[in-house]
């Protein structure tokens, strides 16, 4: 079975051929085979492609959900419990009209919080210059902390979706501290462990991170990798793609886990987004599209050197892994956030999953 079509080999060299120093790995998992395969810029000849170190980014705040899903079904916290019950001093920023935000809300972006404490990500970047292309490593946890005492809601819950990567980092850090560790520590005895996942981290052994892929920016300059202290559950987890395909494969039910009945419970619909054919699972964006008669259920992930995409089609067990390390446009930005353009590799990911539907019906 063919797993690229020609329109997905024009894509992969597009987005390569217009890169500088670009590395992409590509993975497919189905009930018939897994797949890897992709290009190095810097060939690491005695690594295997599927053994190279990405960064998943936002791809993070899937492993983050399934920890809440679980903590849900261990009867330890539930879906729709006021996160003031935890912390209660974050009142102000966390309630508004009389109503409060809920954990539920902080999964599904429809707390009404803003994307980041860009002012204080600002003033960090300024007195720390040598670190402009690392914008998260001197936000601290006393700035997020800080952060949420001076805050003030100003927006409706449950109205609106706004993507907000600091609700999903207070999430990753109030779940940690209700399990008394880091929220490392959390996702690796919760979820990585349970799934057999060693190659999925945050702060990697040496031997990891000799196999860490190289991005580099349009200057062909090399990117450092990403670090995000504070908010670590939005975004900071890094993977190779023979992990993220064996978390897809328990994602699609080829492989059974302990972990199971959390995953169905991230599956389901939770919220609304600001798209009509797209909803939120519990940290997975669920979207109707034209080509399949079941949901797309997918999250990209984007940091400074890298694009991830991951995403699956549970009833056609069928999943998508691809990260890449090419450089956009200040105008393909744009195009991408008002969807006039389609996010980095999601376009190649659709003509993986069209080809395989198509040979499969």
């Amino acid at each position: 079975m063919s797993i690229l079509n020609e329109q997905a080999n024009k894509l992969i060299q597009k987005e390569l051929g217009r890169a500088k120093n670009a590395s992409m790995g590509l993975g497919v998992i189905t009930k018939e085979q897994k797949w890897v395969s992709g290009h190095l810029y810097d060939e690491n000849r005695n690594t295997d492609i599927g053994d190279c170190i990405f960064e998943m980014g936002s791809t993070t705040k899937t492993f983050t959900s399934l920890l809440f899903a679980k903590l849900v079904l261990e009867g330890t916290i539930s879906l729709d419990e006021p996160v003031t019950t935890f912390k209660p001093e974050y009142k102000n920023a966390l309630s508004y009209n009389g109503k409060e935000v809920t954990f539920r809300h902080l999964s599904t972006h429809t707390s009404g919080l803003p994307r980041e404490d860009m002012k204080k990500i600002r003033q960090r970047m300024k007195e720390n210059k040598q670190d402009k292309d690392n914008p998260y490593k001197h936000f601290t946890h006393d700035d997020i902390h800080q952060f949420f005492l001076d805050y003030d809601l100003k927006r409706e819950i449950d109205q609106k979706w706004r993507y907000s990567n600091i609700g999903v980092g207070l999430l990753g850090n109030i779940l940690a501290e209700i399990l008394g560790v880091t929220y490392e520590q959390a996702i690796q005895s919760h979820i990585l462990e349970p799934l057999c996942l060693k190659d999925t981290f945050i702060t990697g052994t040496a031997e990891q991170n000799s196999r860490y892929v190289k991005a580099y920016n349009q200057k062909k300059e090399p990117i450092r990798p990403m670090e995000l202290p504070a908010i670590n559950g939005a975004g900071a987890l890094k993977s190779s793609l023979h992990d993220m395909l064996q978390y897809l494969e328990y994602q699609i039910g080829l492989k059974e886990s302990p972990l199971q009945e959390a995953m169905a419970l991230t599956h389901q619909t939770h919220g609304k987004t600001s798209w009509k054919k797209t909803s939120m699972g519990l940290g997975w964006f669920i979207e109707q599209v034209k080509w399949s008669e079941f949901p797309l259920i997918h999250h990209g992930g984007t940091t400074m050197g890298f694009h991830t995409f991951c995403g699956f089609i549970k009833e056609k067990q069928i999943g998508v892994v691809i990260f890449s390390t090419i450089q956009l446009s200040a105008w393909r930005i744009i195009k991408m956030l008002i969807k006039l353009e389609k996010g980095v590799n999601e376009d190649i990911a659709e003509e993986i999953f069209k080809a395989h539907l198509e040979q499969t019906s």
